[in-house]
This record gives structure tokens, sequence and C-alpha cells, in this order.
């Protein structure tokens, strides 16, 4: 009997939220009448009640106990700084009843959360603490706005309140509250909707604009991805933004509103389609061979790639670790050698023109999104959950996938010359020289010091075994003192090689990761921190190198470190051996 939570259902609990959600309970019960009855209780406890969602038994519904609102934090959060930003932000909830327009909701909510977004914390406590807080500021923000009758500002694609209120609620509230669980309908899933227009239409607009859809309460959302990687695909202002050019009719937008109940109403549909025209797409003939590299990289990953994720579940014997850890070794090298590395060359030799570049990018995009998409199915099977090495995995797709988006100004750009592309290259091999450097100079430094300390402790043992009256004369005292010194010095070069890795990441932030911070893994175990840092050809040809620090830096192991940069050396100064 399968006792864990398949990925697909434990998304779509994640989903329900019942202060955002109006139809939340429905959408639950729902849910659950299609679930084995065995799980229930495991849902319940694992899902429901962190979200204080419980059975009245009673009432045979379920029912929400609240939220952990902002006067409350005090309860929850030791973080000095973090309280007194709580009263801060509790304080300016007189302005927000007082606001009468779209414009100035999204303003209130979006400043707010990135003044919370860009605390740099590093204990995860403390930025488990910032996501509570963050939550109670935005739960508390969407009880106030449900009671706020707001205007709309004039546009042309004739967004409503009642629209502009689902996405604030359940675009940009709740991808912020769930950050890496926030769902969109994958271009796999078109396949799998009930509405014809995914496979007649949106399938082939996938090909020509870069676009998420997300399903509401009511409501599809198109979404266009941002350029920028500091403004959120999912900000308020940037979908009202309408960009007009001083044409009548000519304008840009970075989302859309599609209704289901009107889809079947004369002209809604030819409407739609035209403000889709209005999203920013490819405009130009298409380069044949980047578009047959792309369908042949998306060929292989559906085909071959995503097949070999399947066969996980088909190992069986008494070191299955070992075997896991084998073919998840043998799933990277064809991910490396058959889809990143000609990725890459397509990139360098065969781009033309700026479109093509957005082409290749929103491409490679979709397709690591399904190949983490199938790695999260599959990663849910016993054996594999709890392989360290297949959780690794994982985590460095994510940061591969979201590394894409942070440095696609970096990535998918037009060199003007090799020295300019050099300089690219610099940006990713610079910081992991620096880390290499740095452990393997503290590595040499706890040498020398081991080497001296056993030095004193011969000589120290050797003393113990001589007469009182030369133990007398000797410098056995001297020797103790020396003896301490060095091991106080051995845990300052752990420490301060602790610290320098930390300020290597802070550094080439562009170019790294710390996965907990930015919210793109949940924090299972609150004792390690996960670092990836951008690896292989301008980040491209090898997913990120991981590091996992623990979070008390007198358990640091310096070896382990070491280890990991040193393999990541010799991985790449060769080629995959092809069989």
């Amino acid at each position: 009997m399968q006792m864990y939570i398949p990925y697909q259902l434990r998304v779509k609990l994640q989903q329900i939220d019942p202060i955002l959600d109006p139809q939340w309970q429905q959408d639950l019960s729902l849910l659950l009448a299609s679930t084995p009855e065995h799980l229930h209780p495991k849902i319940e406890d694992e899902y429901l009640k962190p979200k204080n969602i419980h059975w009245n038994y009673l009432s045979q519904l379920f029912e929400f106990k609240g939220h952990i609102g902002l006067h409350e934090l005090h309860s929850y959060i030791q973080h000095s700084g973090l309280l007194q930003l709580a009263q801060k932000i509790r304080a300016t909830f007189q302005h927000l009843k007082k606001y009468q327009t779209d414009v100035q909701i999204a303003d209130y909510l979006e400043t707010i959360t990135y003044e919370i977004n860009s605390l740099e914390l590093q204990d995860q406590k403390d930025i488990q603490a910032q996501q509570l807080l963050k939550n109670a500021f935005l739960y508390d923000a969407a009880l106030s706005i449900k009671q706020t009758n707001f205007s709309v500002t004039p546009n042309f694609r004739g967004l409503t309140a009642d629209q502009v209120r689902c996405f604030i609620f359940e675009i940009f509230i709740k991808s912020e509250i769930l950050g890496s669980w926030f769902a969109h309908i994958l271009p796999s899933e078109y396949a799998q909707q009930e509405l014809p227009i995914f496979q007649d239409y949106f399938s082939h607009e996938q090909h020509v604009r870069d676009f998420e859809i997300i399903r509401t309460s009511a409501y599809y959302f198109i979404i266009g991805s941002s350029w920028d990687s500091r403004v959120s695909s999912y900000s308020i202002r940037r979908f009202l933004t309408e960009e007009n050019f001083g044409v009548v009719n000519k304008f840009y937008i970075s989302g859309l509103v599609l209704d289901p109940k009107q889809i079947e109403v004369a002209d809604y549909f030819e409407n739609f389609k035209q403000q889709m025209g209005k999203m920013i797409g490819l405009q130009r003939q298409m380069n044949p061979h980047i578009v047959d590299l792309m369908e042949s990289l998306h060929y292989y990953n559906q085909h071959h790639l995503r097949q070999k994720i399947m066969q996980m579940l088909e190992i069986r014997g008494f070191s299955v670790d070992h075997l896991i850890n084998e073919h998840l070794k043998e799933i990277e090298k064809d991910l490396c050698v058959y889809i990143l590395e000609p990725f890459q060359n397509g990139l360098k030799n065969s781009i033309q023109q700026p479109d093509e570049l957005e082409f290749c990018f929103l491409n490679i995009r979709r397709l690591m999104s399904e190949l983490l998409h199938s790695f999260e199915i599959f990663s849910q099977e016993p054996a594999i959950q709890f392989n360290p090495r297949a959780r690794q995995f994982k985590y460095r797709l994510i940061a591969y996938l979201n590394l894409l988006k942070q440095r696609r100004a970096y990535i998918f750009v037009q060199f003007e010359d090799q020295d300019h592309y050099q300089h690219h290259l610099n940006l990713v091999t610079t910081p992991l020289e620096q880390l290499r450097d740095q452990v393997n100079g503290a590595i040499e430094q706890c040498r020398f010091l081991q080497q001296q300390l056993r030095q004193l402790e011969r000589a120290a043992k050797q003393s113990a075994n001589t007469t009182f009256l030369k133990r007398l004369m000797s410098k056995s005292q001297n020797n103790s003192n020396k003896i301490n010194e060095l091991k106080t010095s051995l845990i300052e070069v752990h420490h301060r090689c602790y610290l320098e890795i930390i300020r290597i990441q802070k550094h080439f932030s562009q170019h790294s990761l710390y996965l907990e911070s930015k919210n793109l893994i949940s924090s299972d175990d609150p004792k390690v921190r996960h670092y990836a840092f951008a690896d292989g050809e301008n980040g491209i040809t090898r997913l990120p190198l991981l590091l996992q620090l623990p979070e008390n830096r007198d358990n640091f192991n310096l070896q382990s470190i070491a280890l990991v940069l040193n393999q990541d050396v010799v991985h790449s100064a060769k080629h995959w051996v092809i069989d």
C-alpha cells in the first residue's frame, strides 16, 4: 500500500489557502474525494494542520482556525530587527485602509514585500522568521483588501476589480507565500486540460512567446516572464501596466485574463487572441539550425532522459543506494552531453539575431522545467526520496533553472568579440577559483598546525615518562599552552574558511544562490544550508556546484567541501566518457 503522498498531490495541497481562495473548502473536498482514504490522516497531519485547517465532526466540514498576524509575531520571533520591522509595517495599515485605486494597493504591497525580501539573513531560524513576517503581513493585508472597494485604472484589456483582486490574492500574494511550490500549468500538461484552447492555441503560442498559465478559482492568468530578474513575473504593478507607444491601439502588456465562462461567447476568443498579440513575442523567422537544435533537445529530453529517470523505479538489490547514485551520474552525464553542451554550442555558433536568443531561453527554460517536474514526481518513491544524492541532484536542477533566469542577461546575449565572451566566462570561473583557493589554503594551514600539534603532543607524552626532577626543569607548562593555542588556531582557520565561503557567495550573488534564503527549497533540515554556484562554460554546460554548510560553524567539515570542489575540477578538466 502506497504510504507517501505523490508529488502532483502535494503541489495541489500546497495551493489550498483559506484566506486567499474563496472556494478552498470545495477544492479541498474534491481533492480528498479523489485521494485514497489511507492517505487522509497523513495529508491532515502534514499539510492541513500546518495551515491551521481542521475537520469539524459536527458540521462535517473543514474549518480554518486563523493565521498568525503581525500583532502575534513577538511570540514566535526573537530577531529584534524583524520585530521592529513588524511594528513599522503594522503602523502602515492605517494608510492601506484609505487607498482607493489598484495602483496604490499594488505600490503598498510590493514596496513592503520588497523591504522584507531585501533583508539579508544567514541563520535558518532567522530566514524562517523572515518568511513568517512576510506571511503575516500579506495575510493581514489580504483581509484588509477584502473589505476595500478600489477602482481599476482604465485599460485596454477591460480588467475588472474582481480580476485584479483575484490576481493580487491568488497570483502575487500566493506566489510570495509558496515560493517554489507556487504552481503553473506546464506545457506537457496542456493535453490534460479541459479547455480545447490549451491544445488548439496555447501549444502553438508557446513556440513564439514566453509565458506561464496559472489557474485560479475563477480565471486563467497568462503571464509573460520578466526580463529583469529583480522584477517578479507576478508583480501587480507589472500586470497592471500597459506600455503605450504613442499610437492608437499600439501598446505592450505582460499579462492577460482568460475567463472560462466567457470563452463560448461570440467574439470573446478573437478579442483574447488580439490581446495576446500585444504580448511581446518572436517577430522574425528563426534560423532553421536553431529551430532544429531545440526540437532535437526536446525530443531527447522527452524520449530518452525522462525515460532514464523512470528507470530508477526499477532499481532493486541490496546496494540500492549505490545503484541509484550510479544511475544519477548517468542521468547527469546524458543531460550535459546531449542537451546542455549542444545547447551552448548552438548559442555560441548559430545565433544570428536577438529573437533567436529569446527563442533559446524560453525553450531551454521549458525543457529544464519539464525535466525537474519529472524528477520531482519520481523522487517521491521511498528508495529515492531518502537518498542524499537524489536530493542534491534535485536541488541542483532547481538551482540551474533559477540561475538561467537570474543570469539571463549574461547568457542570452550576442557577444561583441572573444574578450567580451571571456569576461562572461570569468564571472562563472572566478568564484569557483576563489572557493578552491580559500578551501585548499585552509587545508594547508590546518596540515601545518596539525603537524606542529602532533610534535608537541609527542613531546608532552615523552615528558610524562621522565623523572620528576627533569619534568620540573622542562617546559611542559609552556608546551601545554602552545598545544591549546594551536587547537584554537585550528578552530579559527575553520571558522574563517566558513565565513569566506559565505562572503564569496554574497559577492557573486548574481551567479550563485543561497537556496533557503530564496525560498527555493523547504528547510527540512534546519541544521544545513545549501549554496549553488553556476558551473561549466558560461554556467550552461554543467549543473551548478552545490555546497552544503552546517548551520553551526563548529560542525564545518573542511575536507568534505574540498572533496566537492576538487571533484568539480576533475570533472571540468575532462570530457564525459561516452559509452
